[in-house]
């Protein structure tokens, strides 16, 4: 049976969009939004780029913090699916553990991370933040805390 060439134009992008990474280790820093993952977590979205793009987050500016990290929910061909991470959020918000050991990079999570999924938003593949996020790893599916 014949593949259409819809599925072999997807995997062939899907290929391009995401060699193996793994082998780069803490030496990646930042990374192109074609080579965004689902479950990947960034740190330093400036707070006014995620006003813009999710509408009211955050609900107010800080002086002691104007970013915030954002996790890719998940992967789409127009863009990805995003939302902004806190370390306030209800008890029943979804959340990164404190402690989580991400993967591809060294680092551990020092509190719990609430998903904001109120405020999830789109974003374009070939629109970019304001200032380039910073690559903090991925979120293994274990470290992820669902209590609702």
């Amino acid at each position: 049976m014949k593949k259409s060439s819809g599925t072999v134009e997807e995997k062939l992008l899907s290929q391009i969009r995401r060699p193996d990474l793994s082998i780069l280790g803490d030496a990646i820093r930042k990374l192109s939004p074609m080579q965004w993952r689902e479950r990947m977590f960034f740190a330093g979205v400036d707070d006014i780029d995620l006003k813009k793009w999710t509408g009211g987050f955050p609900a107010t500016f800080r002086n002691d913090y104007q970013t915030h990290p954002v996790f890719v929910l998940s992967c789409r061909p127009s863009g990805h699916l995003l939302c902004p991470c806190s370390s306030k959020g209800r008890k029943n918000c979804r959340h990164i553990q404190k402690g989580c050991e991400f993967e591809m990079k060294q680092h551990i999570s020092k509190q719990n991370s609430y998903l904001i999924e109120t405020f999830r938003f789109t974003l374009p593949l070939d629109t970019r933040f304001s200032r380039e996020p910073i690559f903090i790893g991925r979120v293994p599916l274990s470290c992820i805390v669902d209590r609702q």
